[in-house]
């Protein structure tokens, strides 16, 4: 009989930060809907370290803080998909035995063009899979539809000035590079799509969280996955909230500004286009590649979402249920 794991974030640099993604969460839920049980939290930074009875893991994640606890413990059979490899780390994680593991377990499948390429360049057989995410319509269906407009962490890169007053390095860093001026480029690009009604009556949320551990991190996802479903539509700059709403058919909208960095940019090469987008450019200029009727988007807009990424989600659910056969 086999036996499960799932990747967790726990310990480590993210107790001592007491901050967690939840869309690192939502990742793993995507993961674990498709495992008849779960008999093992790992923890991703510490998967090197797992020394239990042998499991098999859907290892979907962003690899990693500490790229020099990779590869995971043998004790550990690898599904690769929807697999991240960070521009911040890809000088100390390419050592001789991280890219035999990656042969070892390949194809690869990988959740950005990014990752792809850059596996493809060490001699792994790696392709694009797109995220783990796109899968969690399996699951979680739209039903009892809301009038709640949610608006994730747009351009959440561009601090708002209340946080940026709790970090008053960071604030003057901003005012001497010019980025102080994100702040009314936020407002303006929210107030020339959405009328007054929608921005004073959304529910604004911050995908980013005090540390939790894994069980209330999963409570946790499975409240916000739901509360997605049945939201009217959705705004935001996170992708591990849009593409669950492409899953789940929740309309939703991705503002793509405010990513200064290769470091996030990178992350996104092969998603950008499965959204209905909103892009800002460096001068705050903004542009999207959908139409919608009216001067501006209310509460009753019909907003449609492309299905351009239903041949990869459907790709990920068969892997998925062949692995854990």
């Amino acid at each position: 009989m086999n036996k499960y794991g799932v990747i967790v974030y726990e310990g480590g640099k993210f107790k001592e930060q007491n901050l967690l993604n939840l869309g690192d969460y939502v990742q793993s839920t995507a993961a674990k809907q498709f495992l008849p049980e779960v008999n093992h939290h790992v923890t991703r930074e510490g998967m090197h370290l797992y020394n239990d009875e042998s499991i098999k893991m859907i290892m979907n994640a962003w690899y990693m803080a500490n790229p020099e606890n990779f590869p995971p413990s043998n004790k550990i059979t690898p599904l690769y998909v929807s697999v991240h490899l960070n521009s911040s780390i890809i000088d100390r994680i390419f050592r001789p035995e991280v890219i035999e593991h990656f042969k070892k377990h390949q194809p690869i499948g990988c959740r950005d063009n990014h990752t792809r390429d850059l596996l493809r360049a060490k001699g792994v057989d790696a392709y694009y899979s797109g995220c783990m995410t796109l899968t969690l319509g399996h699951t979680y269906k739209r039903k009892n539809i809301s009038d709640e407009v949610i608006f994730a962490d747009i351009m959440h890169d561009s601090l708002s000035m209340k946080q940026l007053l709790k970090q008053p390095l960071r604030l003057g860093k901003r005012i001497l590079n010019g980025r102080i001026k994100e702040l009314s480029v936020k407002r303006d690009v929210l107030q020339k799509y959405f009328d007054e009604d929608v921005l004073n009556r959304a529910v604004y949320i911050d995908q980013m969280v005090p540390y939790i551990n894994a069980d209330v991190g999963f409570e946790m996802a499975d409240k916000y996955l739901k509360r997605l479903s049945s939201a009217r539509f959705v705004v935001t700059s996170r992708i591990h909230t849009a593409l669950p709403c492409l899953a789940m058919g929740t309309p939703v909208i991705f503002v793509n500004g405010g990513f200064k960095t290769k470091v996030d940019n990178c992350r996104f090469d092969g998603l950008f286009d499965f959204f209905n987008r909103i892009d800002v450019d460096s001068s705050g200029n903004s542009k999207c590649n959908f139409s919608f009727s009216g001067e501006k988007i209310n509460i009753r807009t019909v907003l449609k979402n492309k299905d351009l990424h239903v041949p990869f989600a459907n790709d990920l659910i068969k892997k998925c249920q062949d692995f854990t056969l």
